[in-house]
């Protein structure tokens, strides 16, 4: 997150140029301007950075870019342990990790605008005493919570098993009779705004679909042959006029009862057309390239078998979605409606299908506030006359059925479970969410990541790309334990952005989070932004069970002083299992770079020593502090 510049700038505590000063650069005195607009505007929320938990310790890990106060609490029934970040954003939606085991999974998301939620669940039947729940700062931006050994709950009544993950619980479906039982024939094939659409009786393989373009003296043909499909009996051996996307006519032949072949007539300077089959018992054909590629191309002279253009859509059109005081989702139509649910357990969403309907163009929605009890609303057109709206919850919140009050509205029931006005409650019940103590964080180390004196501001605009390795597919070493060398880069890298970020250096990183990027977009970023140095941390291992194998070491390509100023500075700063030394690699990184770059190597993950210091949060702390320091030194010596 980027922060405001002060107007006088510190190289530690002695100020870099006096008051008296007779010469001020231009670009200082815009960033005083600058510093004044942004310290007016108001504060931003802060984001959480990172979050594991580790099973084999019973203890959730989860850092922040800025100062957080917890609040936690224990709920039964499930028992959760739940933990609010007040000012903190998780810029993201809801993440479900199943654990195993006593705990059943761990969900992060967005409680409301400016509050992140964090749940550990338990297994069904297991609760932990609030009282052993530890939740300690180590410092105002990286927290530990620390369970007990989950008991089982005695005389505890049964549970419902869990489905499993990301298979679809059916809502039930409402009992309409509104839409007629069959579809009358002009209905079968539409032009849509992102292509060509075909009701289907039988449907296919996507895999067995066969392309052949044949070119013609004035026009063009594309074949699809589609195994396993049949088409309604109103369309075969019908050719109809498209007469738009540069499509004349599209001829349907059904020469086997499960083959059904499909010809469009197109301009002769066509892109190709893909075909796939919709989830819904069609068939959608797209332009290759998408629809700007030939909304302006001119249809040649169609077919003379031509029998009769596509009808206009007269489906009833959905015009808009109401949230109402009495907490209730409705979706209102011109003509009668009906629809379908279906709750998405793992993500919480709640899906409504509704055949035979069209949008809007707009759709009147509601104002989603922080307060509103739906966190996200999604509507789209699937295909010429399906509609589906995605509906999303806030934390707390719980989506009851899907009504019909009339035959030209539909209603989804949102129950609020953060009563504004709760009853009393008796402490003493174990039913009761009960807090759970959190005492402030610890100023050791320091509160908000800081270097020392003599770590001088750079004295122009310097840019920094730091690279955690690995990452999202890529967890990069497994060593004792368990432990991932991803999830022990990733929190140095993001300390050293901050650090650098607070001397004045702008800092770009590959990634701030957990998801993959490759080698090639790593240097390739740098090189494009003109970057002045490139550091990629990464966290070594070695095989054959050799834990006694620990130490830290450098690695350069080309010129070693960016390696030198960055280990020399790890060495006065940490202290390490063993030196390994600064040394000369050709890794892709280090060799594709166009500026200064190094590749530190902080410890071993299946090194007995480095493994254990390499878990502790404040030990990581101390070696992002020492990087940081390294290249603030390089930036000093090359006077950048």
């Amino acid at each position: 997150m980027s922060k405001a510049v002060p107007i006088t700038l510190y190289s530690g505590l002695e100020p870099l140029f006096s008051i008296g000063a007779i010469i001020v650069r231009f670009h200082w005195l815009l960033l005083t301007i600058l510093s004044t607009l942004l310290f007016a505007l108001p504060a931003q929320a802060g984001r959480l950075l990172f979050w594991r938990y580790e099973n084999n310790q019973n203890r959730l890990i989860f850092t922040t870019d800025s100062r957080v106060q917890p609040r936690a609490q224990l709920i039964p029934n499930p028992t959760r342990i739940v933990l609010d970040l007040p000012g903190i954003t998780l810029n993201r939606s809801t993440v479900d990790q199943t654990i195993g085991g006593n705990i059943r999974s761990v969900r992060v998301g967005q409680f409301n605008s400016q509050t992140t939620r964090l749940v550990i669940e338990l297994a069904p039947g297991y609760t932990v005493d609030p009282a052993q729940v530890k939740v300690r700062g180590l410092s105002p931006t990286q927290w530990t919570v620390e369970l007990p050994d989950p008991q089982p709950i005695r005389n505890s009544p049964p549970t419902r098993p869990t489905p499993p993950p990301n298979r679809p619980t059916p809502a039930p479906q409402l009992p309409l009779n509104t839409s007629p039982s069959s579809f009358q024939d002009e209905n079968n094939f539409q032009v849509t705004r992102n292509g060509l659409f075909i009701r289907l009786d039988k449907q296919g393989q996507n895999r067995d679909i066969r392309v052949e373009d044949r070119q013609e003296e004035e026009a063009k043909t594309i074949q699809f042959t589609l195994p396993g499909t049949s088409f309604p009996k109103a369309l075969i051996d019908r050719t109809l006029a498209v007469n738009k996307y540069g499509v004349s006519d599209i001829k349907f032949e059904q020469p086997q009862p499960s083959q059904g072949i499909l010809t469009l007539r197109v301009a002769k300077d066509s892109p190709g057309w893909q075909a796939y089959y919709s989830r819904l018992g069609g068939l959608v054909l797209l332009p290759q390239g998408g629809i700007p590629k030939v909304e302006n191309l001119t249809p040649p002279e169609p077919s003379p078998e031509v029998t009769v253009s596509p009808a206009k859509n007269e489906n009833p059109t959905i015009s808009a979605i109401e949230l109402t005081s009495n907490n209730q989702l409705l979706i209102r139509a011109d003509g009668p409606i009906r629809g379908q649910g279906t709750i998405y357990r793992r993500t919480g969403i709640f899906e409504i299908r509704i055949p035979n309907a069209q949008l809007a163009e707009p759709v009147q929605g509601p104002q989603l506030g922080s307060d509103s009890p739906i966190y996200q609303l999604k509507v789209r057109q699937e295909n010429t006359d399906t509609v589906v709206i995605q509906v999303r919850p806030s934390l707390g919140v719980r989506l009851g059925g899907l009504r019909q009050p009339n035959d030209q509205t539909l209603s989804l029931e949102v129950i609020s479970l953060r009563a504004t006005t709760p009853p009393p409650r008796n402490p003493r019940d174990p039913r009761n969410p009960t807090p759970i103590t959190v005492p402030p964080p610890s100023n050791n180390p320091s509160p908000t990541p800081s270097l020392p004196p003599g770590s001088q501001t750079p004295r122009g605009r310097v840019l920094v790309v730091i690279d955690p390795g690995h990452g999202g597919k890529d967890p990069g070493a497994v060593g004792l334990g368990g432990l991932r060398e991803v999830d022990v880069i990733l929190p140095i890298s993001l300390e050293v952005s901050q650090l650098l970020k607070q001397q004045g250096v702008e800092v770009m990183m590959t990634r701030n989070a957990d998801y993959f990027i490759s080698l090639q977009g790593r240097t390739a970023m740098a090189n494009r932004a003109r970057a002045n140095i490139f550091v990629s941390i990464h966290a070594n291992a070695v095989g054959g069970g050799r834990s006694n194998v620990s130490g830290m070491e450098t690695f350069y390509a080309g010129n070693r002083q960016l390696a030198d100023a960055i280990h020399r500075s790890i060495l006065r700063n940490v202290t390490v299992a063993r030196d390994r030394g600064v040394k000369r690699a050709r890794f892709y990184v280090l060799r594709t770079s166009r500026m200064p770059s190094a590749l530190v190597e902080v410890g071993f993950v299946t090194g007995s020593v480095d493994n254990a210091r390499l878990r502790d949060p404040a030990y990581r702390s101390q070696m992002a502090r020492a990087i940081a320091l390294g290249i603030l030194d390089y930036i000093r010596q090359k006077r950048l």
